[in-house]
């Protein structure tokens, strides 16, 4: 501990030459300790305090910890204790103010801080001096002095106290810096250590990289390189014991090793190391180097008295997979440092580059002999196929592709087979399999399920390559012994599976990349050139069939007559395929023959023309697909007709109406048993013209049947539309003169008994009157409708907006004594007849008017909608409205929805104008609620009938 020079302090005469004396001495201080003593002793003793004691500040987590203190008590709490500075209010204050406190006599602490001494459990001197110190305005801390006497301070000492705590600060932030730098220096030293080390690691390290590429050069034996990667090793770590393991099942066998291992330990890890020994599982499972020093060397081969010793294990990894590893053993009572694992990567790596090397090596010697290969069965399969260019003979391509791949492979066999029902069929075969027994067995068709070598690649679509021949499904064993191995490739054409190409070797036992790369390819050329075939075959079936469709609707024409348009069809199809055919329609649940070939078997005939039940024909399952059946073979398919047994194949069209099977037409070989493609295209475009020329004779029949009828219907409505006509002009001019009449002599009767008719009958006399008068509006509203069915339109350009001001004009008069707003927009030019228009809109109009009589305002609205190809006229008041359900009737004759005495009214006006906006090609709607308004329009098109 740092102290003042000599223990007494009475040669100091004044305050002065103690700070003097204290100053100088912490100038010579280095740690915070020595502050704090130098510091707090001379204090506590020139001020003749009790007690004194030093907190700090972390400056981390603002904390205050006790960094020195004297003159207190063990076993006597104080209010100076650890805690955060929030937590003593007394020193946060001092801190905040950045000045000291003085409590010089008894109870002044407790009355500025009256809950200190409850908060801290701690009793509070009688007088006391709390200085605070900052460095920089960071705060530092405390120094507190205690007195058990009241202490009053005078200017002096208080001066002498906070000189004393500035220089306080000052030195504990050159001791915090002094500490700091000497941190840092240790730290770069150990930073400069570290890197001396690691330098000589990798110098190590590179020694032994450069050591063991020198020597593998350019080797790619992978025994080789092992013992060149065991001799790099063993001058790395003299004594270890070093093998080069490869795994082989469930165990790891040594291949290479050091000549230090006796012949015991050799027999045991030749013979292999389980692959769950903890080392090798931990390499397998991290993929990355594993070094402990504590390895079982009696389980791991390398017996000692000791039975554990620092090892290693490096796996070596190529494309990221493990293809071995090697050991390292430590001689007994070694331990592994850093450098020597640095220097064992360093050499791990080094053998990975050269197995990747190796490796690819390899792979581009396999894949060069692999593209001979592909070249070469190109080339083959191009010399034997060039003549066959117009070849569309399948089996022929697939014999050619049998000697191309015989020919580039040892001595074998080919064959092809394809499933028929339950059994391989063999189609092709190129070579002999050597056995008669196995020969009769291929003839008669191998069992589909038990044959596993053609199954596997006809249910998985892949290549099935096999080192041991099963074909003869466990029951040949005796017959297949000299096949050391097969391939079945399964065969496509155009994307669907047609069968499964087997090859059997006799002298090898074993597919190489190379073989497998010849028969892939000449597989892939056959199905391109089967492609090619199916392209032909259909490009031919599609013309055949396009000829047919053509000759057939050529010779039809425009025919609708259904048994003519069989006819032709039966005649193109003997003439074109040398079939006989015939044409049934159903009755019930026969179908019976309505016309036939006229070469057709005499005794087959009546039992066609009888009709039979065609959905109980092997054919009929087909037909209900709505799609051409072919039956080959059909003598062996159960004859529902035991005379049709004169055909060896059978075909048929079905034609539907309505979802139902009413018509088929069937075709019939004598000739062979087998439906070839050619006359399958042709009877299917056939079937499908006559099915398009019934389809229009049905469609003309009906459009002829519907013109008749609407024929007739056009006559019935023309005449009721003259009766009408005749009688509305009828009633009009018949019924006028009695009206006149009526009205006439009403006059008359009334100027005669002039002052003589009571009030009923001159009432009764007024009744008739306005009876007659409605009759002579009803009569006039007819005549309206009558000449509005009769007159020619004269169409026109016709301005609405000058239309609908003639209109409110002539109307003028009459609305003198009302209050009617108009909302009148800007309407279109249309085309139309200028004079049925303005009776259209006047009706519509005085329609409005008469409907808002109790209105106050009226309003009446009227606008126009363009509706792109029409213009939509509507007229909108807020009058009675009606009950929409009823606005169907609006625009019928005589059809009114109020009473009389609420509107009146004849029922002919709307009609009037159904009748003219129809003849101008538009509509009219009514739209309303009842009391709630409505609108009346009509639509006109803006390129009318008219």
């Amino acid at each position: 501990m740092t102290s003042l020079p000599g223990s007494n302090l009475e040669p100091f005469a004044s305050l002065a030459d103690h700070l003097q004396q204290i100053t100088e001495a912490l100038a010579a201080t280095s740690t915070e300790r020595e502050v704090i003593e130098l510091v707090l002793t001379p204090a506590v003793e020139v001020l003749g305090a009790v007690a004194g004691i030093v907190l700090l500040v972390d400056q981390a987590d603002q904390q205050m910890t006790i960094a020195g203190s004297q003159g207190y008590e063990a076993e006597t709490p104080t209010v100076w204790q650890e805690s955060s500075v929030q937590g003593h209010v007394l020193i946060a204050d001092i801190l905040r103010m950045r000045e000291a406190l003085y409590f010089e006599y008894a109870g002044a602490l407790k009355e500025a801080y009256p809950d200190l001494e409850s908060r801290t459990g701690g009793l509070a001197a009688v007088a006391n001096a709390t200085l605070p110190m900052f460095l920089d305005d960071r705060p530092l801390g405390v120094i507190v002095l205690d007195f058990t006497e009241p202490h009053h301070f005078p200017p002096e000492e208080r001066r002498f106290l906070k000189t004393l705590s500035a220089q306080c600060a000052i030195a504990l932030g050159r001791a915090e810096a002094t500490r700091m730098l000497e941190a840092r220096v240790q730290e770069r030293t150990r930073q400069l250590e570290e890197q001396t080390r690691h330098l000589e690691e990798e110098r190590a390290a590179q020694a032994a990289f450069v050591a063991f590429t020198e020597a593998v050069g350019s080797e790619t034996d992978l025994a080789v390189l092992a013992g060149q990667v065991i001799t790099v090793l063993q001058g790395c770590f003299p004594g270890a014991s070093i093998c080069y393991y490869e795994e082989e099942g469930n165990l790891w066998k040594a291949r290479v090793w050091s000549d230090n291992l006796g012949p015991e330990q050799v027999a045991v890890i030749t013979a292999g190391l389980p692959v769950e020994s903890p080392l090798f599982l931990e390499v397998s499972q991290t993929r990355q180097p594993v070094f402990t020093n504590a390895w079982d060397v009696q389980v791991g081969g390398m017996d000692t008295s000791e039975g554990f010793a620092a090892s290693a294990a490096y796996p070596l990894l190529v494309n990221g997979e493990l293809h071995s590893l090697f050991t390292v053993v430590l001689p007994i009572a070694h331990r592994w440092t850093e450098a020597q694992q640095a220097l064992l990567r360093s050499v791990g790596r080094s053998l990975t580059l050269a197995l990747e090397r190796t490796q690819t090596a390899r792979q581009l010697a396999l894949r060069n002999a692999e593209l001979l290969a592909h070249t070469r069965a190109l080339a083959a399969f191009a010399e034997l196929t060039r003549h066959l260019t117009f070849t569309t003979d399948p089996l022929v391509l697939i014999r050619r592709a049998q000697e191309v791949a015989i020919s580039l492979l040892s001595d074998g066999s080919a064959m092809y087979f394809t499933l028929e029902g339950e059994r391989w069929c063999s189609q092709l075969q190129h070579g002999s399999v050597r056995s008669a027994q196995l020969q009769a067995a291929v003839d008669a068709g191998l069992p589909y399920l038990e044959t596993h070598s053609l199954l596997i690649p006809w249910t998985t679509g892949q290549p099935y390559f096999q080192d041991v021949s099963d074909l003869d499904s466990g029951q040949l064993a005796s017959v297949v012994e000299h096949i050391s191995a097969t391939a079945t490739l399964p065969l496509r054409m155009e994307g669907t599976l047609i069968g499964v190409l087997a090859f059997v070797l006799f002298d090898q036992s074993t597919w190489s990349s190379v073989d497998r790369v010849v028969l892939e390819t000449v597989v892939q050329n056959l199905e391109l050139a089967l492609d090619r075939v199916a392209k032909i075959r259909r490009l031919d079936e599609e013309r055949t069939a396009l000829e047919a469709f053509t000759r057939f609707a050529e010779l039809v024409g425009s025919e609708t007559d259904v048994q003519a348009l069989v006819e032709q069809a039966i005649t193109l199809l003997h003439e074109t395929c040398a079939v006989e055919a015939a044409y049934f329609e159903r009755d019930g649940d026969l179908f019976s023959a309505t016309a036939w070939s006229p070469s057709a078997d005499p005794t087959l005939l009546p039992h066609l023309l009888r009709g039979f039940p065609l959905q109980h024909s092997s054919i009929a399952l087909g037909l209900q697909q709505n799609t051409a059946t072919y039956i080959d073979h059909w003598r062996d398919t159960g004859l529902l007709i035991q005379e049709s047994g004169i055909y060896q194949a059978v075909g048929g069209y079905p034609y539907f109406v309505n979802e139902r099977l009413e018509s088929v037409l069937m075709i019939g070989s004598q000739a062979s048993a087998l439906w070839d493609d050619r006359s399958k295209g042709i009877f299917r475009a056939v079937g499908r013209s006559l099915d398009l020329a019934l389809d229009r004779a049905r469609q003309t029949r009906m459009v002829t049947a519907q013109r008749d009828a609407l024929d007739v219907r056009t006559r019935e409505l023309a005449d009721s539309t003259a009766e009408l006509q005749a009688f509305s002009y009828s009633v009009s001019h018949d019924l006028r003169a009695p009206v006149r009449h009526i009205i006439g002599f009403l006059e008359l009767a009334r100027k005669t008994l002039d002052g003589r008719l009571d009030e009923r009958s001159a009432r009764y006399l007024d009744i008739v009157e306005q009876s007659g008068k409605q009759m002579n509006t009803l009569i006039d509203g007819l005549l309206d409708l009558s000449h509005a069915a009769q007159q020619t339109l004269q169409p026109g350009v016709v301005d609405l907006n000058a239309l609908m001001s003639e209109i409110q004009t002539t109307l003028l008069p009459d609305l003198l004594t009302r209050n009617v707003a108009w909302e009148v927009a800007d309407l279109p030019r249309v085309w139309g007849d200028r004079g049925a228009l303005g009776q259209v809109l006047t009706q519509l109009t005085e329609n409005a008017l008469k409907f808002t009589r109790t209105r106050d305002p009226a309003s009446i609205r009227i606008w126009a909608d363009d509706q792109g190809g029409a213009w939509r006229v509507c007229v909108k008041d807020n009058g009675l409205g009606f009950d929409p359900r009823y606005q169907d009737r609006l625009f019928n004759l005589f059809q009114r929805l109020h009473r009389a005495d609420e509107v009146n009214g004849t029922g002919v006006g709307l009609a009037t104008v159904r009748r003219l906006i129809l003849k101008h090609g538009g509509q009219v709607f009514a739209e309303g609620q009842l009391g709630g308004g409505a609108t009346f329009g009509f639509t006109l098109p803006k390129e009318g009938p008219v």
